[in-house]
């Protein structure tokens, strides 16, 4: 038994049994968000983000670390990432201006602003439907014994609050800086 073993004689024999069969722990650290990584063997064994996408990159920092929430609590309760992810959406939409109101009323008002396109502004809808759906006791639920369903609706709903992310923070960072570079392009051709 190598030296590796022998710290972890007092762990569980059924977790002995797979650091031996393995023989190697590995932490790595990502380079997308700076947290780190336990591998066993290939296995990413933390965080456990259960297949989620990663949060999109300009995601505020807040709702960035409520994502990464929904993402770890995934594989033990679809439910409780959807409930997560509508609290996201929530937060989403207070860093971008509109604090005032039902989530309901301040999703519609951003759409009506033109922040949301139509179609976004229906994933927002749906997913704020999902999230209170898993956030009450409702005849429609998040069922986790639906196992691989659920998980695959869920992931969905990750995506909506990147792409709302995209159309609130990115869109317009980006459309920003363009117009930006362009005016001083214009300037310079002027002079």
């Amino acid at each position: 038994m190598g030296p590796f073993l022998k710290q972890v004689s007092g762990l569980p024999s059924r977790l002995k049994q797979v650091i031996e069969s393995q023989n190697h722990l590995n932490i790595a650290f990502c380079q997308h968000c700076g947290g780190f990584t336990l591998w066993l063997g290939d296995a990413m064994i933390y965080p456990q983000v259960g297949g989620a996408p990663p949060p999109h990159e300009e995601m505020p920092p807040r709702i960035r670390k409520l994502y990464e929430e929904a993402r770890g609590v995934l594989p033990a309760s679809p439910r409780a990432s959807a409930a997560l992810l509508r609290v996201a959406l929530e937060g989403l939409l207070e860093e971008a201006g509109y604090r005032q109101g039902r989530l309901a009323d301040r999703l519609e008002k951003a759409h009506e602003d033109g922040k949301l396109s139509a179609s976004t502004y229906k994933l927002a809808e749906t997913l704020r439907y999902a999230g209170n759906a898993a956030a009450h006791y409702e005849p429609w639920k998040i069922n986790p014994s639906e196992g691989e369903e659920d998980r695959e609706m869920v992931h969905h709903l990750f995506a909506f609050v990147n792409d709302v992310t995209e159309e609130l923070f990115a869109k317009p960072r980006r459309h920003e800086e363009m117009a930006r570079k362009i005016n001083e392009q214009v300037r310079k051709k002027r002079s």
